[in-house]
């Protein structure tokens, strides 16, 4: 919360002064001390938290996890392959660990989201033949994310690939 946050904490700390002064009692001071405590630490533990998270493209990220194909229902509807619905196979690399990816106010079309454990790769047909045999085993995969913009993208975030290797 920087200086501004701080401020804001400085005043309440007057105000329960002034309360002591105002003939509240002892347990009830207490309270207020540990609410606001409370509040600073929370306050504190989600700015780092978004510190920690990741950034849309164009900066490069790594994560890690196991690839799996994926089939789900296309053109016409994006609904339904029994109702008659195309199929199209992506591959989604699921990780274990969530992470989030901030959007900056410049980011147009692109959301904050949290506990992404899921993300669909984007890749071309090139690379679905050079990286065939990573499926089903745990990678690192580098590249850029982006938010879904459309039906044929079936998580929250994608990454465009730029490479896969395994981890280690």
């Amino acid at each position: 919360m920087g200086i501004i946050g701080s401020q804001k904490y400085c005043i309440i700390l007057q105000d329960v002064r002034r309360y002591a002064t105002a003939g509240l009692n002892r347990l009830m001071i207490r309270k207020l001390i540990v609410v606001l405590l409370l509040g600073i630490s929370l306050c504190s533990t989600s700015s780092a938290q978004r510190s920690r998270c990741l950034k849309y493209e164009p900066e490069v990220v790594e994560l890690n996890g196991t690839i799996h194909r994926q089939t789900f229902p296309g053109r016409p509807n994006y609904e339904s392959i029994k109702e008659g619905d195309e199929p199209e196979t992506y591959w989604i690399l699921k990780s274990k660990k969530a992470i989030c990816v901030r959007a900056d106010s410049s980011d147009d079309g692109n959301e904050s989201e949290a506990n992404v454990t899921r993300i669909q790769l984007v890749l071309d047909q090139r690379q679905y033949v050079i990286y065939k045999s990573m499926l089903g085993k745990k990678v690192t995969v580098k590249g850029t994310l982006f938010h879904s913009i459309s039906g044929h993208h079936h998580t929250k975030v994608l990454l465009t690939v730029l490479e896969i290797r395994r981890p280690g």
